[in-house]
């Protein structure tokens, strides 16, 4: 990359009087092009690696935007080696409902055009989610990790799952009179018509769906997932953090946004009044009840997969503390003493999914 403007770009943001991506743009576009290559070897989720990012946009005037049509320009750079950088013109947009409103930290929809993305590691990505801390508080960054996490964990049981990556991202608020750069973890997550296309699939979106349409092993892999991390925050049949997904005549569940999840733990999390536990570290079953020999099927999947867990687990748990990772291990530890336990898993699982007739 060239250093000079590199530090070019830097400058942009610590001098500008105007704290409009209006006032940025022009001087973006201008240096933008200029950086590395992009990488033609591989797609974005190909990798593993913490994969680095800056973004430069006004969170008040992103986060005012309610059409999805809104969309504010900016240039994402990226770098998946030391010292060489890539840039894409993008559009971002805030999304969500509970953090678009509660946190500092807008969550994010890039669009990247066609034309732009063509030939590198994006090339594939017309919409991604980016997913940010709540606050700009200690221990931001443990929560995403441990977020996602949760998102390598579900990859363990069920083949019908988001793709993610981790990132590295200095993202800078020009709203103000003087921008303002935090260093923040990231959670890129690729579009679902992505996965609906993977597996010949069509997507089910805001629609209420009886839950025996569902594919009941996968929908029983899943709600088994959920009681793992402690997720109470989602809903199948209303698609709340869960989009639908038809493949032949069945429905395929696709879980997203974990941060709720007594496994993350986030000093924001809250239950639900309505359900009868008082925090989000208590385990409540809430799937729906399928035929008692798919539960057995599913609990015998879990159990022959336990291993891979736990090798997943110590590979995306290297960048948390010893003792937040002892704590995680002990949590999803409890999970696998109740299906080891018949007594426990009839009460505990079994005996209380949802009726519904």
């Amino acid at each position: 990359m060239n250093i000079f403007l590199y530090r070019s770009y830097n400058l942009i943001f610590s001098k500008c009087c105007k704290n409009s991506l209006l006032f940025l743009m022009p001087y973006l576009l201008l240096v933008a092009p200029v950086f590395g290559q992009y990488s033609k070897m591989t797609d974005l989720f190909e990798s593993e690696e913490v994969l680095e990012m800056q973004l430069a946009f006004s969170f008040k005037e992103v986060r005012k935007k309610k059409e999805k049509k809104d969309r504010t320009p900016t240039v994402m750079l990226f770098s998946e080696s030391k010292n060489e950088w890539d840039s894409l013109a993008v559009e971002v947009r805030a999304r969500g409902n509970f953090r678009r409103k509660t946190c500092f930290f807008p969550p994010l929809k890039i669009r990247i055009k066609k034309k732009i993305r063509k030939g590198g590691i994006f090339e594939n990505h017309k919409n991604l989610k980016l997913v940010l801390p709540c606050n700009d508080s200690q221990g931001k960054d443990d929560l995403l990790v441990k977020e996602y996490l949760a998102y390598k964990l579900y990859e363990v049981f069920s083949p019908y799952y988001f793709k993610t990556r981790l990132v590295d991202l200095n993202i800078t608020d020009v709203s103000g009179r003087q921008p303002k750069t935090y260093a923040v973890k990231g959670i890129l997550i690729e579009d679902d018509k992505l996965v609906a296309e993977r597996f010949g699939g069509k997507l089910a979106k805001d629609v209420q769906v009886n839950p025996f349409r569902l594919h009941d092993t996968t929908a029983v892999q899943h709600d088994f997932f959920q009681f793992m991390i402690a997720n109470t925050d989602w809903s199948t049949v209303a698609q709340h953090n869960s989009t639908l997904m038809m493949v032949g005549r069945k429905y395929i569940p696709l879980p997203y946004d974990f941060d709720m999840a007594g496994l993350v733990d986030a000093p924001y999390s809250v239950v639900n009044e309505s359900l009868p536990i008082a925090t989000v570290r208590e385990r409540l079953y809430r799937g729906v009840c399928f035929d008692p020999g798919v539960f057995q099927q599913v609990r015998a999947g879990y159990l022959e997969k336990e291993s891979i867990l736990w090798e997943t687990f110590e590979k995306n748990t290297t960048l948390l503390n010893s003792k937040e990772v002892n704590n995680m291990r002990k949590f999803l530890e409890d999970f696998f003493d109740i299906l080891k336990d018949d007594r426990k898993f009839n009460n505990q699982i079994l005996g209380a999914c949802r009726s519904i007739n």
